[in-house]
């Protein structure tokens, strides 16, 4: 069965106040946000895509004060702390630069988090300018975050070399499902995405993409000044496919934590009892 997927761009209310002038003049890019309804079969997720540092700041910040049973393990282990909080992680660029020398090494422009059935698209400032909010760097090195994601240390040193941003604890979803699933029989360190998913959430989880990629992320739209000026945001698809891939990473993820380490802690647990018994 297809996993069914589906998107709806909440129409914001016109504004007068809040856009922001740049280059060319008469284009204008919001200094707010908006907001997505994004349906992934039964589950509704919400979705906002911001260019916002302050925003996004307030996002991040209020995830650090969720103590929602779905964003940690089941059970206090080594790896992981009680109070983790798991984050769904895509990081993207818009646009591919080739060279003399081939393809470049082009800076992350887009962080989509995903945490429960909250999602948020922060379109990076470019690096050193005016350089990473602060709490966005705090976020990624607080030692409840746990990050997941696929290729995580090529994705954690690029942050790190572009935008100064560390990832205290970058957890790679390839790595995870070796350890957590134990299959010999399976090349799970080379598996997309939607393979794992498949493998580890089970055959509901099938994703139909597009068959070409998409090139341009954004729309345009006549902007408060008429005619003569514009606003932009993200296209639905792009808002689709990215909340979908950070809500399954954070599914993997939590479903191969929990399998690895709920296991553990019951099987101590029962060890535990039965050194009790045989003292009694």
């Amino acid at each position: 069965m297809v996993l069914e997927i589906a998107v709806k761009f909440m129409r914001p209310e016109p504004r007068t106040a809040v856009e922001l002038d740049v280059v060319p003049k008469l284009f204008h890019r919001r200094a707010v946000h908006d907001l997505y309804t994004v349906h992934v079969d039964s589950t509704q997720i919400l979705t906002v895509a911001t260019r916002d540092d302050n925003i996004a700041g307030k996002w991040l910040t209020e995830v650090l004060k969720s103590t929602s049973s779905n964003t940690k393990p089941l059970n206090p282990n080594p790896e992981f702390r009680p109070d983790s909080i798991f984050v769904g992680l895509i990081a993207d660029m818009d646009y591919e630069v080739y060279g003399p020398g081939g393809l470049q090494d082009h800076p992350y422009e887009l962080l989509t988090f995903c945490v429960g059935s909250h999602c948020l698209m922060y379109s990076l400032p470019w690096p050193d300018y005016p350089g990473t909010p602060k709490v966005v760097k705090a976020f990624f090195e607080n030692p409840r975050v746990v990050v997941l994601g696929r290729d995580m240390a090529k994705v954690a040193n690029k942050l790190k070399k572009t935008h100064g941003i560390e990832i205290r604890k970058a957890v790679d979803l390839n790595e995870l499902a070796i350890r957590g699933m134990k299959r010999d029989d399976l090349d799970l360190g080379r598996y997309d995405l939607d393979r794992l998913a498949m493998t580890v959430l089970g055959k509901h989880f099938d994703v139909i993409r597009p068959e070409e990629k998409l090139y341009e992320w954004w729309t345009y739209e006549e902007g408060i000044y008429g005619q003569d000026s514009y606003d932009e945001r993200l296209c639905d698809e792009k808002v689709k496919f990215s909340t979908l891939d950070t809500h399954l990473c954070l599914l993997i993820g939590t479903a191969l934590a929990e399998a690895i380490h709920g296991a553990r802690f019951s099987g101590a647990t029962k060890k535990k009892k039965k050194a009790t018994k045989r003292s009694q």
